[in-house]
């Protein structure tokens, strides 16, 4: 009984730390665009600061990545959250002055405080015996829900918090966030040697603590599997869903329609997680990655059903469902993929071409949208999920990967 307070005392403080960590994040997507708009020089400028958050996270990966190798996790978030004060107090101050060149920059420093959070999922899955590895990745990603509800509601609330100044309370408040951010950090636990040892599985080496060359990792297929589930299920995700606002505006529905459509494609992301978890442990991940790679095929399939309200939120909420199961699966095949000396390195490439990944697909979302139409968008996916399915088919084929029975 002590061991399972424990392990709900450690998981709890990981949820919440990055439930804290996401309501700042979807705040910033919520309002930062909106914001930009009052003092861009020119409104299709508006949407800057939002690039600058993802560039911001995409460069900081690695030397994120370096320093927690350096000085261990614990250091590397209080780092990445201190980094992310300074980053929302320089976004306040340009948004006093209406400096937009400022504003945009500024949110670069949030991008790259983002870039140390990232692994805060890793650290959670650290923290456990391997057994728990699904069940602790689970706990981080349910952190989503609570999130989808009090981002918006915190930019609602700071928007005329100053009246003279439109938006300027979001980003106090988000200072405010990010310091409880920095107080729960405090209080994470710092994965020991005992735990980390236990989350091995490669037994190709010895000992288990050396650093494989990086050429090994090259050729290793089983990494390029979990890391290409998470690439495609991210830049799918972000590419439908940055278009969706703009594709049911062009159908005729308002604003408060596509909010309430991106509340639920949130919540179909992280509520398979109080189940996907068992999945994990019960089909193990490359037939969950397969499930996940199923229901994206059957997002595609509700979206050519029509444009009315009911084809648009049946599609994204499938679409949610899958992008967790595939992350969740691609997620619990890359940590058995290395050793805990090269966990650094390794997260670091995974990161990095899944951001890249996210980036292109957010950036080509709003010109395909805009020349195919997004039923034809909706078909873009097809391609990409049939090649994941045929590589994860093999890898399965390769290693004799067999589901447990339930």
């Amino acid at each position: 009984m002590k061991k399972i307070i424990d392990k709900l005392q450690i998981l709890g403080i990981f949820s919440i730390t990055q439930t804290v960590f996401q309501i700042g994040t979807v705040m910033i997507m919520a309002v930062s665009a909106l914001a930009g708009q009052n003092i861009a020089p020119a409104p299709e400028s508006a949407s800057l600061p939002i690039s600058f958050v993802i560039l911001g996270t995409l460069l900081g990966l690695i030397p994120a990545s370096r320093i927690m190798k350096w000085k261990g996790s614990k250091f590397g978030l209080l780092t990445g959250t201190v980094i992310g004060i300074l980053g929302a107090a320089l976004i306040s101050y340009a948004m006093y002055e209406k400096n937009f060149i400022l504003f945009s920059v500024a949110h670069l420093l949030y991008g790259f405080h983002q870039a140390f959070i990232q692994y805060l999922r890793f650290v959670a899955m650290e923290s456990v015996p391997t057994h728990d590895r699904a069940s602790a990745l689970s706990w981080i990603l349910i952190a989503g829900i609570p999130a989808a509800f009090l981002g918006p509601l915190a930019g609602l609330y700071g928007k005329e918090l100053f009246p003279n100044s439109l938006y300027l309370g979001c980003y106090l408040i988000l200072i405010f966030n990010l310091c409880l951010q920095f107080f729960f950090i405090l209080f994470l636990p710092t994965p020991n040697k005992e735990i980390t040892n236990t989350n091995l599985t490669n037994n190709d080496l010895s000992p288990r603590t050396s650093v494989r060359p990086f050429s090994y990792h090259i050729q290793n297929f089983g990494l390029w599997v979990s890391i290409l589930a998470t690439a495609f299920s991210f830049g799918i995700m972000a590419m439908l869903m940055s278009a969706l606002p703009v594709a049911m505006k062009s159908h005729g529905h308002e604003m408060h329609a596509s909010t309430l459509v991106l509340q639920w494609h949130i919540l179909g992301m992280y509520i398979p997680s109080f189940f996907s978890g068992q999945l994990v442990r019960k089909m193990t991940a490359p037939y969950l990655i397969l499930l996940g790679i199923f229901v994206m095929a059957l997002e595609s399939f509700a979206a050519l059903q029509g444009t009315d309200f009911l084809p648009f939120a049946t599609a994204l909420i499938l679409l949610g469902i899958g992008w967790n199961f595939m992350y969740v699966g691609g997620t619990n095949l890359l940590v058995e993929q290395y050793h805990p000396s090269e966990k650094n390195s390794i997260q670091a490439v995974n990161d990095t071409i899944v951001y890249s990944f996210a980036i292109l697909s957010t950036y080509s979302a709003g010109y395909l949208e805009n020349k195919i139409g997004w039923l034809s968008l909706n078909l873009v996916s097809i391609p990409f999920l049939v090649i994941m399915a045929a590589l994860v088919v093999f890898f399965i084929q390769k290693n004799g990967k067999k589901p447990k029975l339930i």
